[in-house]
C-alpha cells in the first residue's frame, strides 16, 4: 500500500477578513501506524462554500531544492469536498455537514488521502496551497500554505 507521508506544514499566510485563525498540523496517531496525519483549525467569519478557490501546486524534491512539477489541482471548495481523490477524507471529518459551511470554528482531524494514484511520478515534494476568496465578482488572495511530502510503501508484516 502507497501512502504520502506528510511533515512540516506550514501557513505562510492568512487572510484575518474570511478566517480569524487558521493553524495546519502534523502527527502520528501511534507508534503501529506509518501515516502522518493532517489536523486543519480555523475559525471562518464568513460562509465559505463555492466562493473559496483552492489551487494545488505539486513541487518534486530535486537537487537540493524543490522544482515545479506538472501536476497541479484547482478546486472550488465544495467541488473538492466532492471529490473522489481528496473528499471522502474531508466528508468524514466535516461529520457529513453539507456545503456551503456557515461561519464557525472546525477542527478537522486525522486528514490523509485514501490512496495514492498508481504511477505517481516523484517521491520526494512539496504541496503548496494558494486560497482565492470571491466575494460580489471580485477575487482576492486570501491564504497560502504548503507541506512536504514522501511516498512510502507501507510494509506488510509477515504472519507468525
Amino acid at each position: 500500500m502507497s501512502y504520502f507521508n506528510t511533515e512540516h506544514p506550514v501557513v505562510t499566510f492568512i487572510d484575518t477578513t474570511v478566517f480569524e485563525y487558521f493553524n495546519l498540523t502534523n502527527h502520528r496517531k501511534n507508534r503501529h501506524d506509518p501515516r502522518y496525519y493532517v489536523g486543519i483549525n480555523t475559525k471562518t467569519v464568513v460562509v465559505v462554500g463555492n466562493n473559496l478557490k483552492l489551487d494545488f501546486y505539486f513541487y518534486q524534491y530535486l537537487t537540493n531544492g524543490y522544482r515545479p512539477s506538472f501536476i497541479e489541482m484547482h478546486f472550488k471548495f465544495c467541488e473538492l469536498v466532492a471529490d473522489s481523490f481528496i473528499g471522502p477524507t474531508l466528508k468524514r471529518a466535516f461529520k457529513n455537514r453539507t456545503c456551503p459551511y456557515p461561519p464557525g470554528v472546525y477542527d478537522l482531524e486525522d486528514l490523509s488521502l485514501a490512496y495514492v494514484p498508481k504511477g505517481f511520478p516523484f517521491t520526494k515534494g512539496r504541496i503548496i496551497a494558494n486560497l482565492t476568496y470571491t466575494e460580489r465578482g471580485s477575487s482576492r488572495y486570501v491564504g497560502h500554505g504548503y507541506i512536504d511530502i514522501e511516498l512510502k510503501v507501507a510494509k506488510n508484516k509477515k504472519p507468525k
